[in-house]
């Protein structure tokens, strides 16, 4: 039985910085958060409100592509900003930029797909 190579993958280097910032700040040094990209304050009280509420409710899955409403509002966001005709059932919701690789690779690409990369390109 053939075993799959794509588990030999460089890591993604990002976390290791994450995690010598994570040891020198609990080392006792001042440490400016720009490693990753993500905000460094706490979110807006309307977010949180709104987190608070939707708790509320009952749980359960969601739609497997993201929210349609959300995946509507994207669409005319393109449209506004744009001035593209996008239509929302092209609009992927995913939980971050990892997750939308995976998504575009696997439907680009066959198994022995060759792809070129080019440099400088994103590490992980």
């Amino acid at each position: 039985m053939r075993h799959s190579t794509r588990g030999a993958v460089d890591p993604f280097i990002v976390m290791d910085v994450m995690e010598a910032a994570r040891a020198a700040e609990a080392a006792g040094r001042d440490i400016v958060h720009m490693e990753v990209g993500q905000p460094g304050t706490g979110a807006p009280a309307e977010a949180r409100a709104a987190l608070a509420h939707a708790l509320e409710q009952p749980l359960g899955y969601t739609v497997a592509l993201g929210l349609p409403a959300l995946r509507k509002r994207i669409a005319q966001h393109y449209g506004d900003w744009y001035d593209v005709d996008l239509d929302p059932a092209r609009v992927v919701v995913t939980s971050g930029a990892s997750g939308a690789f995976l998504l575009a690779f696997s439907a680009l690409f066959d198994n022995d797909a060759r792809v070129g990369l080019g440099l400088p390109c994103y590490p992980s």
